[in-house]
């Protein structure tokens, strides 16, 4: 059984009262009006000036900017690439390298259009923020380009299926040892 403390009892301020300013000691003081005198609309702006002298930019953020060049940025793509569970988008990053370019401008070549709006809706906020994190740079930013080399696109296996189809042409052996053994290129 526990046992509880006896109720407080709660007392109100009077009406006739000035508003009660509370002060607090530690971090930088400042003081607040009472909550009663708030509920009345009662609260002066003599009484809150200490709260709205402070700068409107005191809390902002500040943007980092640290430099980082070509191959550490293509080092640590291959290392955020390496952790996406999706098969055709890892492929679709790991084909190229990125570009860096002025103002920390990061460019990078797709293949197709579905591969651009994958990775806009998927992986982009992600990816965004893996690298602004390890380059500890607020301000850069990735764009996304779909290639225009059409003979290019047609060679480049995505699915599971296609990198089937490429293998079996390149070494027909394995089409064989695959329906000989009945087995399934899906639980690989």
């Amino acid at each position: 059984m526990q046992i509880l403390p006896p109720p407080k009892h709660i007392v109100a301020e009077p009406v006739s009262h000035h508003p009660t300013i509370r002060r607090f000691t530690g971090r930088e003081s400042y003081s607040t009006p009472s909550i009663l005198d708030a509920l009345k609309d009662d609260v002066k702006a003599e009484d809150v000036g200490i709260v709205s002298e402070v700068a409107a930019n005191q809390y902002s953020k500040n943007t980092l900017t640290h430099s980082f060049s070509q191959q550490e940025l293509v080092d640590v793509w291959k290392n955020f690439v390496e952790t996406i569970d999706f098969p055709q988008l890892k492929s679709a990053l790991s084909i190229r390298e990125p570009l860096l370019t002025n103002n920390w401008l990061i460019e990078y070549e797709l293949d197709t259009e579905i591969q651009l709006n994958r990775l806009t809706l998927d992986l982009k906020p992600k990816l965004l923020g893996f690298l602004r994190h390890k380059f500890r740079n607020d301000t850069i930013e990735i764009q996304f380009k779909v290639s225009g080399a059409v003979e290019h696109q047609s060679n480049i296996p995505y699915t599971d299926a296609e990198r089937w189809a490429l293998l079996a042409e390149k070494y027909p052996a394995l089409a064989m040892l695959k329906s000989k053994f009945g087995l399934d290129f899906e639980h690989f």
